[in-house]
């Protein structure tokens, strides 16, 4: 009877996790089209040479989420699916944490803003705009990451709030012919604000908020997120420092065909993503026999890799007539650089997963070592083969460097479940 309580059990969470990852890839799939449509909507309204200057934006809006954010969205996730009794304390310490990492960037923000937004007025204010969206996207990851260690649900109806209300502002804006640089820009401001309250709101309903920031749990908080922040920066040099590196030696049109390219070859990521967001909280709680986990693990790897094939080969062979199409005149340059860029849209698929399982067994620094080797890939083949090809030289650059971080996350993974093996068995 009790063997077949424990299998009735174990049946029961494999089918709810495979529900919690059908759920999570399809928000992951309306968040990105969503955010697709309205990239669309914006690249036909503002043209090649402001859609460059949105990215460029857009792109220094990334990396500082991502630095500033010290790692403590997936410390906050951690600690909160490890140690649920103390949960509000842990959400207490990076909101702390994140308010004044917030703080300290908007003041720095307002002092750069003159010297990124070159000889343009309203190019300045929209990097003044985007330093001040910065506080409050930074005290959202707090709470809307706390929501993935308790209820994957709430955090998809929490992250999803904000691409969808953008798109909705957008397109009103676009419909009364009010949609420029500083409009767009405060729409991805007044949504960043309202997921902020949302995802509030719902930390207070699981009862996630009114801890109390001890000083006991700051030590473990900062060293998660450092290692975290170590394995983040790498990846997003990976992701974006061929745009940053493009928005300082390339006209404007080019950063916006090469945008647009990057958009489209990352559209695998969120599909399969979702199988890494749900299984690290899973992994973070140690709950469930370790075989069973380490299968889940080994199994999300090869699904995210066969989605990821499957969306990238039709969308490079489409590409000749898909871009102009959809993005109008203006765009050309776009149709090789998404076939450039089609591989390095697989191996970030697939290397999203990996780091996600690394985060699970508290292991973030493994994905960090990864992926700074990679960036340093990198960083050399930016300089060996832009200035010869260009825009396509940096797309290579790209998808040569995302597949070494692929690979040596696959090694990392691997060690890491080694490792569990030799451990005592969690009840």
């Amino acid at each position: 009877m009790s063997t077949l309580t424990r299998s009735a059990r174990r049946a029961k969470t494999s089918n709810g996790t495979r529900l919690a990852v059908v759920a999570t890839s399809a928000f992951n799939v309306v968040s990105t089209g969503t955010a697709g449509i309205a990239g669309i909507v914006i690249a036909r309204s503002l043209g090649p040479s402001a859609r460059g200057e949105y990215a460029a934006i857009m792109v220094w809006f990334v990396l500082l989420l991502v630095v500033g954010g010290l790692g403590q969205s997936a410390a906050t996730t951690f600690f909160v699916a490890r140690d649920p009794g103390r949960a509000p304390d842990y959400v207490a310490v990076s909101r702390n944490i994140l308010v004044v990492s917030g703080v300290v960037t908007l003041a720095v923000g307002m002092i750069a803003a003159p010297l990124l937004g070159s000889d343009s007025e309203t190019v300045v204010w929209a990097y003044r705009l985007m330093f001040a969206t910065c506080l409050a996207a930074f005290v959202g990851l707090s709470y809307t990451f706390a929501l993935q260690g308790s209820s994957i649900a709430r955090w998809n109806l929490a992250r999803i709030s904000q691409p969808v209300g953008y798109l909705v502002v957008v397109v009103v804006l676009h419909a009364t012919g009010q949609l420029n640089l500083i409009t767009v820009l405060t729409a991805f401001s007044a949504t960043m604000v309202a997921q902020t309250v949302l995802a509030y709101g719902l930390c207070a309903r699981d009862r996630l908020t009114g801890g109390r920031p001890s000083l006991v749990l700051v030590r473990p908080m900062a060293r998660y997120g450092v290692g975290q922040l170590a394995a983040t920066i790498p990846l997003v040099a990976i992701a974006r420092l061929d745009q940053l590196a493009l928005s300082v030696t390339d006209d404007p049109s080019a950063l916006g065909n090469y945008a647009v390219a990057a958009s489209l070859t990352a559209l695998a990521v969120p599909v399969a993503a979702g199988l890494g967001y749900v299984a690290f909280p899973l992994i973070a709680a140690q709950r469930g026999p370790r075989s069973a986990t380490t299968r889940l693990q080994w199994r999300a790897v090869a699904v995210s890799a066969a989605i990821a094939v499957a969306l990238m080969l039709p969308l490079a062979a489409l590409a000749p007539w898909l871009v102009p199409m959809v993005f109008g005149p203006g765009f050309d340059n776009a149709v090789v650089l998404v076939v450039l860029l089609t591989p390095g849209g697989v191996f970030m698929a697939c290397q999203q997963v990996c780091a996600d399982l690394l985060r699970g067994h508290g292991r973030p620094l493994a994905a960090g070592w990864a992926q700074a080797v990679a960036a340093g890939v990198m960083v050399v083949l930016l300089g060996t083969l832009m200035p010869v090809l260009g825009p396509p030289g940096a797309a290579l650059a790209s998808s040569i460097s995302t597949g070494v971080a692929f690979l040596l996350l696959l090694r990392a993974l691997s060690r890491a479940l080694a490792a569990d093996e030799q451990k005592e068995p969690v009840p």
